[in-house]
């Protein structure tokens, strides 16, 4: 099979792609039962993923980023045809760290068993954002879980 970086070039030079009709219909059946994502702007090695895009606009999602002391991609679920693979978008955007906010939203996008790894980067599961905005603890989740997967680099380390 051709990747994306691959096709695209081929795109790119006119020349079309032909696949067999089984391959075809196997990909749009798996489409159609997990979204993609919608990324938003952003750079560096870490891609947080939310549940919607109000989420990745809020003033916890500021804070976040002012303490990862970067500008990381924010992302969110999509059904449209703009939508790109979390797969995808690690291996295009070349992303380290990929943390998803919720079980609920971690099991949507990657099933039931959520893999430690996605492409190359590390996959690190973090609170929902709903718990986040309500719950000390899991404020205190998140830290941990940030310093732990080396999302942030502590004065010690």
């Amino acid at each position: 099979m051709i990747d994306a970086r691959q096709k695209a070039y081929l795109d790119a030079m006119d020349i079309p792609l032909w696949e067999l009709r089984s391959v075809l219909q196997q990909q749009v059946s798996q489409s159609a039962q997990t979204p993609g994502l919608k990324l938003g702007p952003g750079s560096g090695g870490i891609l947080l993923i939310c549940a919607a895009d109000t989420e990745a606009a809020s003033k916890l999602s500021n804070d976040i980023s002012r303490t990862l002391g970067s500008v990381p991609v924010w992302a969110w679920p999509a059904t449209d045809e703009a939508a790109i693979s979390p797969t995808d978008a690690v291996d295009e955007n070349l992303f380290t760290t990929v943390a998803v906010f919720g079980e609920q939203l971690a099991s949507q996008l990657f099933g039931s068993d959520l893999p430690t790894r996605l492409s190359s980067a590390s996959l690190v599961l973090l609170p929902a954002m709903q718990d986040l905005e309500v719950r000390a603890e899991a404020r205190r989740e998140l830290w941990q879980l940030m310093c732990r997967s080396g999302m942030i680099i502590t004065a010690g380390k």
